[in-house]
């Protein structure tokens, strides 16, 4: 499993607590500075994807070249324009810090959705040099408690954040 030491890698990784309390899972809904995605993507690669439906596609595609433009151009804005990710965990350790939460640590790590986002990040990074410092990115995480039915959360958590409706530019105006 990847475990993440978000607190020995000097990382902030602020968070909110859902106040739902079931069996099934908990969830967390985060902030992780793009320097963190690209650090963890690049130790870690495609084991970090292993319940993600897609790989990588390149730059070639409209969304990617998007992702990859405000990275360049206007970082200060991923935040506002970018979806951010899905994903799962077996645990993680959260510490009050600041009058806030913070996840320090995350055993399981998998990223179930948002796998273009992280390769664009990564790959903007070190192809282009570009300056990650001012990226961060909201994550929904998905702490499962219930190993037996694992397999399926996860499925269902993939399917569901990977059905979108497409919006067109009629619907804008």
């Amino acid at each position: 499993p990847i475990e993440i030491d978000f607190e020995a890698e000097g990382y902030d990784v602020p968070c909110i607590e859902s106040s739902t309390i079931n069996e099934e899972y908990q969830s967390y809904l985060a902030i992780i500075p793009g320097a963190a995605l690209a650090t963890i993507y690049e130790r870690f690669g495609s084991r970090l994807l292993e319940q993600n439906v897609r790989s990588f596609l390149q730059f070639t595609g409209k969304i990617n070249k998007g992702i990859r433009n405000t990275i360049l151009n206007e970082p200060h804005m991923f935040l506002a324009f970018n979806n951010g990710l899905a994903a799962t965990a077996e645990e993680i350790d959260i510490e009050n810090l600041h009058g806030g939460k913070f996840i320090r640590k995350i055993k399981d790590f998998q990223i179930v959705n948002g796998c273009q986002t992280t390769a664009s990040i990564f790959h903007t990074f070190k192809k282009d040099k570009a300056d990650i410092s001012g990226i961060n990115v909201q994550v929904k995480f998905s702490v499962i408690k219930n190993r037996t039915n694992f397999s399926e959360i996860v499925s269902r958590i993939s399917e569901y954040a990977n059905t979108q409706n497409k919006v067109s530019v009629s619907d804008l105006s």
